[in-house]
């Protein structure tokens, strides 16, 4: 048996059966901003039930809950912060983190998982509305709050490209379903000669623009929105950028995208899929893969993550060379490109 597998045990399966409670105490938690209320320093319940305009006895059990779990410091009935709460839990810190849980733990999936088995039994979404719908609201949520790995994963990117568009005549990037943008606006902050064309859904589109705005390059981008197998510019582009965006599709229909996306580089252009993979190691170190593996099980229709190797097949089966894999520890994401000769 591997070393990294862990036998099963009744206390690990009861970690796993109980770990749904953790997320629900920290969602109530922020949605009423419990660490909000005590920023100022240690409170009793009722002072907090009076600053949230909750029920004394109801946030008086949601108190202790929280000192239960490690996340408040209880002293008799007086409740404050631990080490690390006001940095990231304070909704006014610069460096929160609250609003990951849209993301992590948001409705759209929790309602989604609730009948993993019937995915599972029906090989695909039970979703009358999809993820891979127009105006699906989570998209929104995924591009207004920030996981802790999208800036890094940004910067990593722009490591892998700037260097080599220095000594490119242009460097226009298409951002195929940007999200946030991030990947193509930390290209633009880098390079000054750098335009950025993001494709995605109108609504996205707005909350990208924010951000564009935010790093100061919102006068180089532009926004068409759609979808990006029915809406893709005649223009031809240095960089074409895909992040996180062909695991929810499947390969079949991923490699004629790449294909299509491939005439529209320029002699020499990159094509960059950044994106989870899985199959690259064993399943005990991918579980965060595996589990996004099961979410686009349950909320596409033939969506799936993809291994190194098939994307390396897509680019090279739609004449790309110089095909590049890179990675960094602590990122999740890899780094897959191919070269327009």
């Amino acid at each position: 048996m591997p070393e990294t597998v862990v036998p099963v045990s009744r206390e690990r399966l009861l970690s796993m059966m109980t770990a749904y409670k953790s997320t629900y105490l920290l969602r109530a938690a922020l949605e009423l901003k419990v660490f909000d209320s005590l920023a100022k320093g240690p409170a009793d319940p009722d002072d907090v039930a009076a600053m949230l305009r909750t029920n004394p006895r109801g946030t008086r059990m949601l108190l202790r809950a929280l000192a239960a779990a490690g996340l408040l410091r209880a002293e008799g009935e007086q409740f404050s912060l631990v080490d690390g709460a006001e940095e990231l839990l304070v909704s006014t810190s610069p460096q929160y983190c609250g609003g990951i849980i849209q993301v992590a733990a948001g409705d759209a999936e929790w309602d989604t998982m609730r009948d993993l088995a019937g995915a599972v039994r029906h090989g695909g979404t039970l979703l009358e509305t999809d993820a891979e719908s127009p105006g699906y609201p989570y998209w929104v949520d995924f591009a207004t709050h920030l996981t802790f790995a999208v800036r890094p994963s940004a910067e990593f990117v722009a490591e892998q490209i700037l260097p080599w568009a220095a000594s490119r005549e242009s460097l226009d990037v298409l951002d195929i379903g940007c999200g946030h943008g991030l990947l193509g606006f930390t290209l633009a902050k880098g390079d000054p000669r750098a335009t950025v064309t993001c494709l995605d859904w109108p609504e996205v589109l707005a909350v990208a623009e924010t951000y564009a705005d935010q790093l100061g390059v919102a006068d180089r981008v532009r926004y068409l929105p759609g979808n990006a197998f029915d809406v893709l510019p005649d223009a031809q582009y240095d960089v074409i950028l895909l992040g996180n965006f062909l695991f929810q599709f499947s390969a079949r229909r991923c490699a004629e995208l790449v294909r299509r996306l491939a005439a529209r580089l320029r002699p020499g252009g990159r094509l960059v899929i950044v994106s989870f993979t899985t199959g690259d190691q064993p399943p005990e170190r991918e579980f965060h893969a595996a589990m996004l593996n099961l979410l686009m099980l349950a909320w596409t229709s033939t969506g799936e993550l993809h291994s190194t190797t098939v994307y390396r097949n897509m680019l090279a089966g739609a004449g790309l060379t110089g095909l590049e894999t890179h990675d960094r520890p602590g990122l999740p994401l890899r780094y897959i490109a191919g070269h327009r000769a």
